[in-house]
C-alpha cells in the first residue's frame, strides 16, 4: 500500500512484521533452523550447520534487494532467488557448508514456515490488541451501566437500553475473538517440510526425523503429514482475523451512526487536523470509523481469495498458492489497524447524555408503549392490550400528543392505573430488563479467567 494511506489503514508494528526485509528474515531462519535440525539427525555435517547458521546471523545486510525483486518476477517464487543468494553468501565463508544449504527442501517448505513465522508474531500483535480492546470495553461497560439511552433496531427507536450495555456486548465479542485465536494455535502455528512432492524422499529415511527436530527448532507444532496442497490452516488464520475486522466494524457502525448530527450522543475523540472537512468548518467526521469500516469492506473480499486458493491441484499447485501472498499480509495489516483505531475510540469517546435524555423523550412517550402493553396485559389480556395501546399510539402521532396523556384519558387504564403507577411506567430506566445482569455476567467472565 502507499506509505500516504498506510497510516489511515495499517499498524506500522504489523506492517513491519509484514515487510520485505522481515520475510526474508523468517526464511533465513527456516533456512537455519533447517540446517540445524539436519544436522542433529546427521543428515549433514555439525560444521556445515554452525556455519549457516553463523552466517545466517547477518546474512539480511548482504541480500541483494533489486536483484532478488528481479529473480523473483522470473523464479516464480522468492525462495529460489533468495537461496541462490544465501547460499553464495555461506559458500563466501566456507564452501563445503554452503553445499548443505536447503538441503532436501523445497521452495514452498522454506515460503510457508516463514509465513508461519510471520504470523505467530503477527497473532501476538492481534492477541495483545484485542486484550486492550476487551479491557477497555471491560471497563465503559462498567461505567456507562447506567448510562440510559434508546436501543434502535432496524434503525428506528426501539427500547431503552444503556450505554453499559453496548460496551458489554462489544466486549462478550471480543473475549470470543480472544478464545478463537487461542484455541488455533495449536492446530496453524505448524511448520512446512515435505520436499518436492511431499515425501521427503531427498532425505531417504531421515524424514520424519528432520521435520521433528526442524519444527522444534523453531517452536512450532510438528505435523501429522506435509500440508502443501492443503491450505486449511492459513484460512483458519484469516478467517479469524475477518471475524475480528467484522466485529469491530460493527462497533464503528455503531459509533458513527451515534455521531450523526440529528442523534450527537457520542463522538471520536478530537485532535488537531482529526475529522475536519476541506470546506465546510462545522464538521466533525468519524474518520476512525471511515477507517475500520473500509477494512470491513475489505477484508472480505480478501477472504474471498484465500478461500478458493483452498482448491488446489494434486500436491502442490498453480496459482492459488500464489495468492495468499497478496492477501494474508494485508489482512493482518487492516485487522491490525483497525483494532489500533478501535481501542483509541472506546477508550477515549466522548458521551453526550444530554442527547441521550433528549432523544429518549423525541417520540413523546412512545416508546414505552411496550412497557404500558405488558403492564395493562396482566390486566386485560395481552391481544386487548396490544389493542388499546396500538391505538393510543396512532392517536398520539396524529395529534402530536404524548402517549401519557393520551392513555391517561382512557377508561381501561384509568380503571387500572392511578396516575403515578402510570408515570412510573413511562420512567424508561424502568424498563432495562435483565441488562443489568448481563453485564454482570460479561464482568465476571472476564474476572474468572484473570483469576
Amino acid at each position: 500500500m502507499s506509505q500516504l494511506y498506510a497510516s489511515l489503514f495499517y499498524q506500522s508494528d504489523a506492517t513491519a512484521i509484514f515487510s520485505d526485509r522481515a520475510l526474508l528474515n523468517y526464511m533465513i531462519q527456516a533456512e537455519v533452523a533447517l540446517a540445524k535440525a539436519q544436522a542433529q539427525v546427521n543428515v549433514i555435517p555439525c560444521h556445515a550447520a554452525t556455519i549457516i547458521e553463523q552466517v545466517g546471523q547477518d546474512a539480511l545486510a548482504k541480500i541483494d534487494f533489486d536483484a532478488l525483486a528481479i529473480a523473483t518476477g522470473l523464479a516464480g517464487n522468492i525462495a529460489i532467488p533468495f537461496v541462490k543468494q544465501f547460499t553464495a553468501i555461506v559458500k563466501q565463508q566456507d564452501e563445503e557448508a554452503s553445499r548443505y544449504v536447503h538441503w532436501g527442501a523445497t521452495s514452498q517448505d522454506i515460503i510457508d514456515t516463514a509465513t508461519i513465522l510471520q504470523c505467530r508474531d503477527a497473532l501476538a500483535l492481534i492477541e495483545k490488541q484485542l486484550q486492550s480492546a476487551y479491557q477497555i470495553s471491560l471497563q465503559q461497560a462498567e461505567r456507562y451501566r447506567d448510562q440510559v439511552m434508546i436501543g434502535r433496531t432496524w434503525l428506528q427507536q426501539a427500547l431503552p437500553t444503556t450505554l453499559g450495555h453496548k460496551f458489554a456486548r462489544y466486549a462478550a465479542a471480543l473475549k470470543r475473538d480472544l478464545d478463537r485465536l487461542q484455541t488455533m494455535k495449536s492446530r496453524v502455528l505448524t511448520a512446512q517440510l515435505g520436499g518436492a512432492a511431499g515425501s521427503l524422499a531427498s532425505l531417504q529415511d531421515q524424514g520424519s526425523a528432520v521435520v521433528k527436530a526442524f519444527a522444534a527448532e523453531l517452536n512450532l507444532t510438528m505435523p501429522e503429514c506435509t500440508w502443501h496442497g492443503e491450505r486449511d490452516r492459513m484460512v483458519e488464520i484469516a478467517s479469524v482475523l475477518a471475524m475480528i475486522v467484522g466485529n469491530v466494524g460493527k462497533m464503528a457502525r455503531d459509533w458513527s451512526l451515534l455521531m450523526q448530527t440529528e442523534i450527537a450522543e457520542v463522538f471520536e475523540p478530537t485532535a488537531k487536523g482529526r475529522g475536519g472537512s476541506s470546506t465546510m468548518p462545522h464538521k466533525r467526521n468519524p474518520v476512525a470509523a471511515a477507517s475500520i469500516l473500509a477494512a470491513a469492506n475489505r477484508v472480505p473480499a480478501l477472504m474471498a481469495s484465500v478461500y478458493q486458493s483452498m482448491v488446489q491441484e494434486h500436491e502442490r499447485a498453480l496459482g492459488a498458492w500464489h495468492a495468499e501472498w497478496l492477501a494474508i499480509p494485508e489482512i493482518f495489516q487492516l485487522c491490525a489497524g483497525a483494532l489500533e483505531r478501535t481501542s483509541d475510540v472506546l477508550e477515549h469517546m466522548q458521551v453526550n447524555a444530554d442527547a441521550m435524555q433528549r432523544n429518549l423523550e423525541c417520540t413523546q412517550g412512545l416508546i414505552m408503549a411496550e412497557a404500558v402493553m405488558m403492564a395493562l396485559a396482566a390486566k386485560i389480556g395481552r391481544l386487548n392490550a396490544h389493542h388499546l395501546v396500538e391505538q393510543a399510539c396512532q392517536q398520539a402521532v396524529a395529534q402530536q400528543l404524548h402517549l401519557k396523556n393520551v392513555l391517561s384519558n382512557l377508561d381501561e387504564v384509568k380503571a387500572h392505573f392511578s396516575a403515578q403507577a402510570l408515570d412510573a411506567l413511562f420512567q424508561s430506566e424502568s424498563y432495562l430488563g435483565n441488562i443489568q445482569a448481563q453485564i454482570d455476567a460479561v464482568l465476571q467472565a472476564a474476572q474468572g479467567e484473570s483469576q
